[in-house]
């Protein structure tokens, strides 16, 4: 499903509609990074500037934020998106670390996950790092990531689940 199949509707409907998405990305790793997750973020991010929400901090009641456990994969979502956007701040991207504290109105979690080699390990042997990324985000939520590999254990699984549940998948 593409892209715009996210926001689609969003602009004709209540922005709290859908708090939950788990949004299937498969990819594969390339030093450490997962491109075709940051081809979607890119493209989540355009979805969601057009239904009003934004990349400045100076506006805080529509921002988006990117989150992703692995600093590789941090630095090439920061390098596409201040490429992309001139008004994009360092601080709407970072690690599960340093948004601690932070919220925003929508968070794009940025799981790298893509094969059953590379796992979740890190964030699901310390779940307060899952419960960081999910508290970040005031309004939306959206998980990208191989949803096949994120739903395989642990602390993920459940988060999975849950969006399957009460959320949306895409």
């Amino acid at each position: 499903m593409g892209a715009n199949a996210i926001a689609r509707g969003w602009a004709e409907r209540d922005r709290l509609g859908t708090n939950l998405i788990a949004y299937n990305v498969e990819g594969k790793l390339e030093n450490n990074v997962n491109w075709a997750e940051v081809d979607a973020v890119e493209a989540l991010i355009e979805e969601l500037l057009a239904a009003g929400y934004c990349l400045n901090p100076t506006n805080s009641l529509n921002e988006i934020g990117v989150i992703s456990p692995y600093r590789r994969q941090v630095n090439a979502l920061t390098q596409r998106l201040q490429s992309r956007w001139t008004d994009f701040s360092k601080q709407s991207i970072g690690t599960v670390h340093t948004f601690q504290g932070g919220q925003k109105s929508v968070i794009i979690f940025s799981t790298r996950q893509c094969s059953a080699t590379d796992s979740l390990w890190f964030i699901n042997r310390r779940p307060n790092l899952l419960n960081v990324a999910v508290s970040r985000a005031r309004e939306l939520f959206i998980l990208v990531g191989n949803l096949g590999r994120i739903s395989e254990g642990g602390d993920t699984r459940e988060l999975v689940e849950y969006i399957r549940e009460f959320g949306e998948i895409r």
